[in-house]
């Protein structure tokens, strides 16, 4: 049987230079960042960071930021990009943060990659602060199947929010230029302790 590392897709040093070509400075980032309301009392982890985007936009409202990801060339060009932030490889599935650390994490376009998206989501409530939220932003598909989510996917996402503890559950929308995403978020309860 496969572990966890096996299923997670990991980037070479040359796909991970070919994808910043085109990828380098989505609008998608900053519209998250924003969208998160980010202040610098906040403790910020993206879960699959990539090349750090989210990370620069992140640091830039001088939260602590840190960033996971299955990829060691993309870890290393995500820590290159934001020298201070806690870079790390990882997956949704295994985040080494402690628990109940911090306020919001953030997934961006990446969620259809996870190889066990309830493990991932009970990952990141372990590591979510009491109250701490999640936020979940694909691009919105009109199809069920493709890179995002269609709205039913996005209503399931949010209902296993709800089963696997998270205290409440939400899907929003947002736009970004011509493209509309789903925003599925989720919040810690209060006390984690009365989730378990």
């Amino acid at each position: 049987m496969a572990n966890k590392t096996d299923e997670v897709e990991c980037w070479s040093s040359f796909k991970v230079w070919l994808f910043s070509l085109f990828n380098r400075n989505p609008d998608s980032n900053p519209a998250l960042v924003d969208h998160a309301g980010l202040t610098a009392d906040d403790r910020f982890l993206d879960v699959g960071c990539g090349l750090g985007a989210v990370l620069e936009h992140a640091a830039a409202t001088n939260a602590e930021v840190a960033g996971v990801d299955p990829s060691p060339a993309m870890v290393e060009r995500a820590s290159q990009r934001v020298p201070h932030a806690k870079v790390k490889v990882g997956s949704a599935e295994n985040i080494s943060f402690p628990d109940d650390y911090f306020s919001v994490v953030a997934n961006v376009s990446s969620y259809h990659h996870w190889a066990k998206p309830d493990d991932g989501l009970a990952e990141i409530l372990r590591v979510l602060a009491p109250g701490g939220r999640l936020l979940i932003a694909e691009k919105r598909l009109r199809r069920k199947k493709g890179h995002g989510l269609h709205p039913d996917g996005a209503d399931q996402v949010a209902r296993t929010l709800n089963r696997l503890g998270y205290a409440r559950s939400d899907v929003d929308s947002l736009k970004v230029g011509r493209t509309e995403f789903l925003v599925v978020s989720g919040m810690a309860p209060a006390s984690k302790s009365s989730s378990t």
